[in-house]
């Protein structure tokens, strides 16, 4: 009798399952990390959107607030402007009423000519947002001023001051508003022109971007 050959069958087997485990585990690698990439690769593109969202809005505000600024330095620069033109116009009727004084007319003469000073900028200055952006020196000694004024006139008036003597109080306190708070009130002004224009914006450019939206 011929011995039988016995064929070991774990010879071909184990080859086999290594390679399909091999196979398997590089395909689960490769699918892990592939879905990695993926949501690392979404995860980046919300960041990026998210912080691009934030400096534009960023930059919006900035915009915003610089618009806001200059408009308000152009809305001061038309305040003072009208408050020198009203206040210079009511020095020079003081100083008129002054010289008429110098002269001791009658009470009948001084109350047909008291001076009526004209405040419409001035009252309206109440009711602005931009006054408190005008130096508080300003409004100060134009309070004073026009105080002043009406004390001396009603007090020559009533003859409780001589006409002279209210003629000399009277050109005192006009010579101190145009010699010194006027031509600073002016000057203010003008700066105020000069920042805005330094940002390449001319005076009432902004007034007629805010009409035109």
């Amino acid at each position: 009798m011929e011995p039988t050959n016995h064929t070991p069958e774990n010879n071909t087997k184990p080859p086999i399952v290594t390679q399909k485990l091999t196979q398997a585990l590089k395909t689960v690698d490769h699918k892990e990390l592939k879905s990695t990439g993926f949501w690392l690769n979404q995860f980046f593109m919300v960041i990026s959107t998210v912080f691009g969202v934030f400096l534009a809005a960023q930059s919006g505000l900035e915009q915003a607030l610089k618009f806001d600024s200059f408009s308000k330095m152009e809305d001061n620069y038309y305040l003072r402007t009208s408050l020198y033109d009203e206040v210079n116009d009511n020095a020079n009727t003081v100083a008129e009423y002054a010289e008429r004084l110098a002269k001791s007319p009658p009470t009948s003469e001084m109350e047909f000519f008291k001076p009526t000073l004209e405040k419409y900028i001035w009252k309206t200055m109440q009711f602005s947002p931009t006054t408190l952006e005008t130096p508080s020196e300003f409004l100060t000694r134009i309070r004073r001023f026009y105080s002043r004024a009406d004390f001396i006139i009603n007090a020559a008036i009533n003859r409780k001051m001589s006409a002279k003597q209210a003629s000399i109080e009277l050109a005192k306190i006009t010579d101190l508003i145009k010699t010194q708070t006027l031509p600073a009130l002016k000057n203010s002004a003008k700066q105020l022109k000069m920042e805005l224009q330094q940002n390449d914006i001319s005076v009432g450019s902004l007034k007629e971007l805010e009409n035109a939206n």
